[in-house]
């Protein structure tokens, strides 16, 4: 009787941990929220602190390790799914690399204030990553990445910077095969991420010193999580899924869109695939995935939801449903009325993929083109169509119809309900969806001719060899006008950085306070500002030089004064006379823009 009750008591503590070990990630989800809404509630009533912070973080951990002791498979990746789009990155990086800190010569306003803005809070103390930042409200959290990797590359000017762009735009090409795969064979996916690379809107854009593509990465590594992590019953890759997407709350801010986007997938498959994904199913899927992007994303809508009334509203600006939004449209596009400016933005929006609307974002203004070139706008539309009839027909799985539905969703979107349409800078994120259903016209091209030896194969050949032609011609036009006609920007700034290091250099603009026509160096904004993101240090810079006191301006050699040929007119020669061993250069080719060189007297 002792040695049975003795195997009773042992088997029963054996049986106990069992039980315990099974419920732990239980409780440690149940802990990871609690924590994390504790987090959030801290934040919205005390803001940022490092309580706050340490308790965030906490609940992160303890949540990705109870999702993760509850998987039951992990990700097999194979060798050529790591080499492929690796080597696909590295043959079109020159695309983004090659001649980067001189073309294209263009630099937008939106480039200085991007620098700007993140050397500002690489460095400032005491920052609310969570918060708003000084520039029109736009999250912290980006520009303290964005400088502190500025930095490590090497700093914060118009190269490195835009070093930094490229190399997220390199980024998401590995990002998007990894997504591609799931949906089609690799050497499909390959071409489908060969797409996105050669966009010449992608690869341009990559180019400037700017943010927009984290909007495209946070979209594709959420998406690819997130779908992995549905078919596979992967908690873990669900949640971190909705931590991506959370985070494109922090980035550009088209990146928000993404998690909407699977909301509305999952709907859409409750609804048509009850079958393959029973709503249970789907509907803890999408909590898991919910519990990341709140965690992440809560602190900053926090944030916004404070600011005050009065100030800079993004969703405000930019939503349609929105009268401020609506007003913004009219005055973008000088229609004379709401509606006539909202008809426009539908217009335009619609016929987005085959029109040759310039970028409304005022970014990438390559005049005579379009967001992509004309044979993608004409394969997009047949990979539209055949998608559809399969899935009607029910010979294509969940994957088509979630890319499908999902540009469908960004298309209707950027027409009806968000304004300055076409804007390219927002529009890259659909380029993900693009390139897939222009994969699938052409794969069916080449399935439809493939009893023909070699057809299938010329076929491919020749639609590479066009997309490549075409989008290089159309990204050197945009590039070969820089190098033509010069850039007010981008001339002046190169023209500073090539003599910031000259030992007592100091640079100065005459241009008024206010926008005055052709007295105004540049278009809007303070001109010194600009230069400042160029020079070796701030105080290389004057102020702005009013230019009907130029006759009283005095400084000490070195300097070198810019203004427009207007002003030169009228005060050049009094400066003359004042400094006979400077001379006058153009800054750009048409003259229209001047610098004067004083060099120390001999």
């Amino acid at each position: 009787m002792g040695l049975i009750g003795g195997d009773s008591v042992r088997s029963g503590f054996a049986r106990l941990p069992e039980s315990l070990s099974q419920r732990l990630p239980e409780l440690g989800i149940g802990l990871g929220l609690i924590s994390g809404l504790a987090s959030i509630v801290v934040y919205d009533r005390s803001g940022y602190g490092r309580g706050m912070l340490v308790l965030w973080l906490a609940s992160l951990v303890v949540l990705a390790i109870s999702f993760g002791s509850r998987a039951r498979s992990w990700p097999r990746i194979e060798r050529i799914d790591v080499v492929l789009p690796g080597l696909l990155a590295a043959v079109l990086s020159p695309l983004y690399l090659a001649a980067l800190y001189r073309w294209p010569v263009q630099v937008s306003s939106d480039e200085t204030a991007v620098m700007f803005v993140s050397r500002h809070y690489a460095s400032a103390p005491d920052v609310d990553p969570f918060g708003v930042s000084t520039y029109l409200n736009r999250p912290t959290l980006l520009f303290i990445g964005w400088g502190k990797l500025g930095n490590l590359l090497g700093g914060i000017d118009l190269y490195h910077m835009r070093l930094l762009h490229a190399f997220v735009g390199l980024l998401v090409l590995v990002a998007s095969y990894a997504l591609f795969r799931q949906l089609l064979p690799s050497r499909w996916a390959l071409f489908a991420t060969f797409i996105v690379g050669v966009s010449h809107s992608f690869f341009m854009i990559s180019r400037l010193a700017m943010r927009e593509d984290t909007a495209v990465l946070v979209e594709v590594v959420a998406f690819a999580l997130l779908l992995w992590g549905l078919r596979n019953d992967h908690e873990l890759a669900t949640f971190l899924g909705g931590v991506a997407a959370g985070l494109g709350f922090y980035v550009y801010f088209p990146a928000r869109i993404a998690f909407p986007l699977w909301l509305f997938a999952l709907v859409c498959l409750a609804l048509l695939y009850r079958r393959s994904f029973p709503l249970r199913k789907l509907l803890m899927f999408g909590s898991v995935a919910l519990a990341g992007v709140v965690l992440i994303a809560a602190p900053i809508v926090i944030a916004e939801s404070k600011i005050p009334v009065g100030s800079t509203q993004p969703n405000k600006e930019t939503l349609l449903v929105f009268s401020q939004a609506r007003e913004v449209q009219r005055a973008w596009v000088f229609a004379p009325t709401q509606w006539e400016g909202y008809k426009q933005n539908v217009e335009w929006g619609l016929t987005t993929f085959n029109n040759e609307i310039v970028d409304h974002g005022w970014i990438y203004i390559n005049t005579g083109h379009g967001f992509v070139d004309p044979l993608t706008g004409i394969l997009l539309w047949l990979g539209v169509g055949l998608v559809a009839v399969r899935l009607w027909r029910r010979r294509e799985d969940e994957g088509s119809f979630l890319m499908l539905a999902c540009f469908l969703a960004l298309w209707l979107s950027f027409a009806f309900f968000v304004n300055k349409s076409p804007n390219y800078t927002r529009l890259l994120i659909t380029l993900p969806f693009v390139a897939y259903l222009v994969t699938e016209a052409v794969r069916w091209l080449a399935h439809r001719w493939r009893s023909v030896r070699y057809v299938p194969a010329a076929l491919v050949g020749t639609v590479v060899a066009a997309l490549v032609i075409w989008n290089l011609a159309i990204a050197w036009d945009f590039i070969q006008e820089g190098r033509e006609f010069g850039d007010p920007i981008g001339s002046t700034g190169r023209y500073v950085q090539s003599r910031r290091d000259i030992p007592g250099q100091q640079f100065y603009v005459a241009s008024p306070a206010q926008t005055a026509g052709a007295l105004s160096y540049f278009s809007f904004g303070s001109a010194a500002d600009r230069l400042r993101q160029f020079s070796r240090d701030e105080n290389q810079v004057g102020a702005d030089v009013d230019p009907s006191q130029l006759s009283f301006f005095n400084a000490t050699p070195p300097f070198s004064l810019f203004m427009t040929r207007s002003v030169w007119g009228s005060s050049g020669i009094a400066l003359e006379e004042k400094y006979p061993q400077g001379r006058l250069r153009n800054v750009i080719p048409d003259g229209t823009h001047v610098v004067f060189e004083v060099s120390p007297e001999s």
